[in-house]
């Protein structure tokens, strides 16, 4: 009889660690735009952690404006769907 219920008992554990990790919140990815030290105007990818709200930036592209225009305000956006 131990077989058994404990083959259930670990099933059982199982489906709700698998029920619970699908109820986590994904991760979100935004585009993000800066102006750096420099003065140039960067644009960049930032996921950020559903857990601690911390942001990783891959993906920055940094050029100096066009002479004679500033950069403009810095934003974040969701990624387009």
């Amino acid at each position: 009889m131990r077989g058994p219920r404990g083959t259930v008992l670990t099933a059982s554990a199982l489906l709700c660690a698998l029920l619970l990790a699908g109820c986590a919140e994904p991760d979100r990815t935004e585009i993000v735009t800066w102006t750096d030290e420099h003065g140039r105007a960067c644009t960049g990818v930032a996921v950020v952690d559903s857990e601690d709200g911390d942001r990783e930036v891959t993906a920055i592209d940094c050029d100096y404006p066009p002479e004679g225009r500033r950069p403009g305000r810095e934003t974040s956006a969701p990624l387009p769907g």
